[in-house]
């Protein structure tokens, strides 16, 4: 008989914004990769090692870590023995739009900064269980989203500023990272890329790099698969998905989601209404 997965995702059709994973006993390693989400850790047991840039914390029971939508990061167990968590994916549109100012019909031109990115106070830990135990227990959505809001003003976000001017390589930068959103599914080149930008390859893979953690091919590779989580819960088939999104078949398209989420997209889809946790 197989041995259950170490892995359960919980959602809530009733809040369609928020995911929330646990993972217990998993001894399972990450590539470095993003999230469209902001995202948000309890650490249950066992030790970890959570990496984003230059960045090396060592995590232990009751810290939590927190990330930006496209942070490039890795949290993987310490000397490879088991850990637990709970992570709380929160819709990027959703946290903007209930704390920025905006326009109706058009996009936020802003995100929002994360005072910290790791945390070992015991009242930031128990503020997200609170919310991870609200959503596996089906509490009234309203409760909830004041929860998740709560939780995100008092212990993570940063007072806003005035968004300064970008710089000319920053600039640069965006519009490379643009078009790769812009074409997700489509296979371009370095070349293609590089002339967005008019530098030398070697320059915009070095930048690029440097500026968003990942190169321009594994940044591509997390688009598709952040993408593919939202067709895989349309309901769209997996070598469906795996075609739509340019990978060259379905294993391709397996092998990498592995790879980076620690699952297969099959035990991603398993879950119930949200209150309950599938095997």
């Amino acid at each position: 008989m197989p041995k259950p997965s170490a892995h359960r995702f919980i959602r809530d059709p009733r809040l369609p914004h928020l995911e929330l994973r646990r993972s217990t006993h998993s001894q399972d390693c990450y590539e470095t990769h993003t999230h469209d989400e902001y995202s948000f850790g309890a650490i249950d047991a066992g030790q970890a090692v959570y990496c984003h840039g230059e960045y090396r914390t060592g995590l232990k029971p009751g810290m939590t870590v927190m990330m930006e939508p496209g942070l490039a990061h890795s949290c993987n167990p310490d000397a490879h023995l088991p850990w637990s968590y709970r992570m709380l994916f929160v819709d990027a549109q959703w946290v903007h739009r209930s704390f920025l100012p905006f326009t109706p019909g058009q996009p936020h031109t802003q995100r929002l900064r994360l005072s910290r990115h790791s945390s070992d106070a015991p009242a930031v830990y128990r503020a997200l269980s609170r919310i991870a135990d609200a959503l596996v227990d089906g509490t009234d959505a309203l409760e909830v989203d004041e929860l998740v809001l709560a939780f995100i003003a008092q212990h993570v976000l940063l007072p806003r500023e005035a968004p300064a001017t970008p710089s000319a390589d920053q600039q640069a930068l965006q519009a490379v990272r643009a078009l790769i959103c812009a074409q997700v599914e489509n296979n371009l080149s370095l070349e293609q890329l590089a002339q967005t930008c008019a530098w030398s390859e070697y320059q915009l893979i070095r930048k690029f790099k440097q500026a968003f953690g990942q190169t321009p091919h594994a940044f591509q590779i997390d688009q598709r698969l952040n993408l593919a989580k939202k067709l895989l819960k349309q309901g769209l088939g997996l070598t469906e998905v795996a075609h739509q999104l340019g990978f060259a078949d379905q294993a391709h398209f397996q092998r990498h989601f592995k790879k980076r989420h620690a699952t297969t997209p099959k035990n991603y889809l398993r879950s119930g209404d949200g209150r309950k946790i599938l095997p």
